[in-house]
Order: C-alpha cells, then structure tokens, then sequence
C-alpha cells in the first residue's frame, strides 16, 4: 500500500512539473512577449489579449493560449482581470517552438 502511494506521488510530480516549472517564472515586464492562458470553458486566450488591445505576435494560435506583446506595465494585470489563467514568459515558449 505504502509503494501505491509513492507511484501516485511520482506521477503527480512528474504530470504537474512543466505547469510548475510555467508558473514558477517571474512576470514578464514591458514591450516583452508573454504567453497568455485562458481557461478552456470561457473566452479564448487571443480574445482576452484583443480586448487588452494587445497584439499578438505570431500568426498561429492554440486553443487557449496565445503570444502577446505587453505594452505598459498594467497589461498583465488587465489580463488576469479579462479572465487569464496565466500570464508566463512567452520568449521560452519562442525558444521551443522555433526549434
């Protein structure tokens, strides 16, 4: 019984490491690229970032999430409030998906 629970708590880990490892970065700050996420049952990330007036800087987008460029030091905070789950670092996201 006691092994069942310490799989079940690598398996938490393991499954719940690249959100930590997201939300664990620091804010992103002005005129830098943010990856906004929304959740999957509300408005969608790019509509959250359009209502913000924030452009987006790819021209693909997922489902519910989008690359944004912050504009002014409230941006994140107007973000949260449209209804973002998250608002990360976007330039490692860049990183990733340039390779």
């Amino acid at each position: 019984m006691q092994n069942l629970f310490l799989i079940l708590g690598a398996a938490a880990v393991v499954l719940c490491s690249p959100v930590l490892l997201l939300a664990a970065q620091s804010r992103p700050s002005e005129g830098e690229v943010a990856l906004v996420i929304a959740p999957p049952w509300g408005e969608s990330a790019a509509v959250i970032a359009a209502k913000n007036g924030l452009l987006e800087v790819t021209p693909e987008r997922a489902p519910m999430g989008a690359l944004v460029l912050l504009q002014s030091p409230h941006s994140i905070d107007q973000l949260y409030n449209q209804g973002a789950w998250l608002v990360v670092d976007g330039k490692r996201v860049l990183e990733l998906c340039a390779n």
